[in-house]
């Protein structure tokens, strides 16, 4: 809970010098696109970068050597060396998702996970986030996976909220009933 609260004040500051600049949008890409390559070729230099086995003094080498290929701008480069003189790398997954739930709110955004049993057409993609922007009253950003234990249906995530209209749930909530309505035969 800590690093949660930790990884709030980083996002934050970042997020207000972001806005003072107007450069909200552009360091929330940055920022994003920087923790995808860290987190590439499995993770390994995100990993080391992370890690207190090697001193600061390597650990900076190496930033300054991956910084260039990582195209971020002055900002997003502030925040990745403060990270890591501070040893607060590992909190930068955490900072980018709560930085960028800063400038979604701030935008009026929503992110959606919406999970189905087959792919959506892009008909019905298009109906979903129709449904979940009037739901939401915010324009949505759709993520789609597909989980073929779904059945049919979907289950849509918005934030902390689950709406679940999946057919394996209703065969769950099926049983459930039929289960406890269940009595033991009379002789």
């Amino acid at each position: 809970m800590a690093d949660r609260s930790i990884a709030r004040r980083y996002a934050r500051a970042f997020f207000e010098l972001a806005e003072e600049v107007d450069q909200v949008a552009q360091v929330g890409n940055e920022l994003t696109s920087a923790l995808d390559g860290l987190r590439s070729h499995d993770g390994e230099l995100f990993a080391a970068l992370s890690n207190p086995v090697f001193t600061l003094a390597e650990r900076r080498d190496v930033l300054e050597q991956v910084v260039p290929r990582l195209n971020v701008g002055y900002l997003a480069r502030n925040l990745l060396f403060v990270l890591l003189e501070k040893g607060r790398f590992r909190l930068l997954p955490e900072v980018v998702e709560l930085y960028n739930g800063y400038a979604d709110e701030k935008a009026g955004r929503a992110r959606v996970l919406v999970e189905t049993a087959e792919p959506l057409t892009p008909q019905l993609e298009t109906e979903v986030i129709a449904a979940l922007q009037q739901v939401t009253g915010k324009h949505v950003l759709i993520e789609t996976r597909v989980d073929p234990s779904l059945i049919g249906g979907m289950i849509a995530r918005v934030g902390g909220t689950v709406y679940d209209a999946s057919v394996r749930t209703r065969l769950q909530n099926i049983k459930q009933r039929l289960l406890s309505a269940a009595t033991p035969a009379e002789a």
